[in-house]
């Protein structure tokens, strides 16, 4: 018992480390905290406000334009990640081999196609988002001169998330789309830094790093299922594969473009560097028109180039796959807390958005109380999405 406590320490250690810093500080300031919902504290700062005065009043043209065209791609996320939380939720409870598409995103976090989430990479990428997501809000609101009063911090469980303050009276004075445009600016620049971060990767750190390495094939972490066509032919994880067919393919999107000419039920030979493998291929639990080989986590493998192996090369090698391996997280936890802050909840952007459009609509009374309608429905969704699959295993437990 004590081993297994060491050795889960041991694994957590930087995130313990983490939540015990974050305890002290709430312990130490909580005289200046405002403590909302019995669980939610907020911490407020005057930083970075000259800082959105400077440049607000620098490039207030193109700030107006772009936060006009944040409304726009708003609505667009709001539409988007509602249709994915429903899609989600219809094939949770119609398909029983279907995953949830919908996680809290921690550091430990096992993502189906991205591995485990890294400690470094999350507490890193948080932070820049969450500096960009507030910052675009106040530098939107000081383009429409209106006043920001706070920066600050904010802890609601393991959650961490930064905020600004505008003067709300001032903002609820304004027309609507000023109002959209600055509680939109938020989750837009989320999304758009988003982009940035996967086009650097695969327009300039990619091509430099295959300068670097030899492709050899791929692998993979774990099976799908015992029943499905990897298990069943035997092909550990971890192997090495290396074609199909007959067909040398050095990753695995070559040898996905190949396996996507077979149907569902029939055989392929898989080629690995020790022997080859024989195998039905069985149909994909989204598609059963395509073939589905039941691997999951999969990952392209190298050789690494002599002169990268060793000194200053080896060194900017390791810097620019911890470059890449930091973008790609960040491109899937910028995105997706951009299209989470769109949802109509009360806490978010998006609750905002929805509850300037009913009052519109609907006039200040009727409006409030639809809004609050609607954020209780999608929080419902939200948290069928997130439990369906525990409230699935349930009765097995009982059995």
């Amino acid at each position: 018992m004590a081993e297994t406590v060491f050795a889960f320490l041991l694994q957590y250690k930087f995130i313990i480390l983490f939540y015990l810093t974050i305890a002290l500080f709430l312990f130490f300031q909580r005289k200046k905290l405002d403590i909302q919902a019995k669980f939610i504290f907020l911490y407020r700062m005057k930083w970075g406000l000259r800082w959105m005065d400077k440049y607000a009043a620098k490039f207030r043209e193109w700030v107006v334009l772009l936060g006009y065209i944040g409304v726009g791609a708003g609505y667009v996320g709001l539409i988007l990640i509602s249709f994915i939380l429903f899609k989600n939720l219809f094939d949770l409870a119609t398909k029983p081999e279907a995953v949830s598409g919908v996680s809290l995103v921690l550091p430990g976090i096992d993502v189906p196609g991205m591995g485990v989430l890294p400690f470094w990479y999350w507490i890193i990428a948080i932070f820049v988002i969450a500096i960009v997501h507030e910052f675009s809000h106040g530098l939107v609101a000081r383009a429409h001169r209106v006043e920001v009063k706070n920066t600050g911090l904010v802890f609601f469980g393991p959650i961490l998330g930064a905020f600004v303050e505008p003067d709300e009276k001032k903002l609820r004075k304004e027309q609507d789309i000023v109002q959209y445009s600055v509680l939109a600016a938020g989750s837009f620049s989320n999304i758009l830094l988003a982009i940035v971060a996967m086009v650097v990767l695969g327009l300039v750190l990619t091509p430099l790093q295959e300068r670097m390495v030899t492709p050899t094939g791929f692998t993979f972490d774990a099976y799908a299922g015992e029943s499905l066509p990897f298990a069943q032919a035997g092909i550990a994880p971890g192997t090495l594969i290396t074609g199909i067919n007959g067909v040398t393919t050095t990753q695995f999107q070559a040898f996905g473009e190949e396996l996507n000419t077979f149907k569902p039920g029939q055989k392929i030979t898989v080629m690995t560097k020790e022997r080859d493998y024989t195998l039905t291929l069985a149909p994909h639990p989204d598609n059963h028109k395509k073939p589905y080989l039941g691997i999951q986590n999969i990952h392209n493998e190298f050789d690494i180039h002599e002169p990268y192996q060793q000194g200053i090369g080896k060194i900017f090698y390791v810097s620019l796959d911890w470059l890449m391996g930091f973008l790609r997280w960040l491109f899937l936890l910028s995105l997706g807390i951009g299209l989470f802050n769109l949802l109509p909840l009360p806490i978010v952007d998006g609750g905002r958005m929805a509850q300037v459009f009913l009052h519109k609509l609907k006039g200040s009374e009727v409006g409030e109380r639809r809004y609050r309608q609607v954020s209780i429905f999608f929080l419902l969704v939200l948290l069928l999405n997130l439990f369906f699959p525990l409230l699935q295993k349930l009765p097995l437990l009982f059995q």
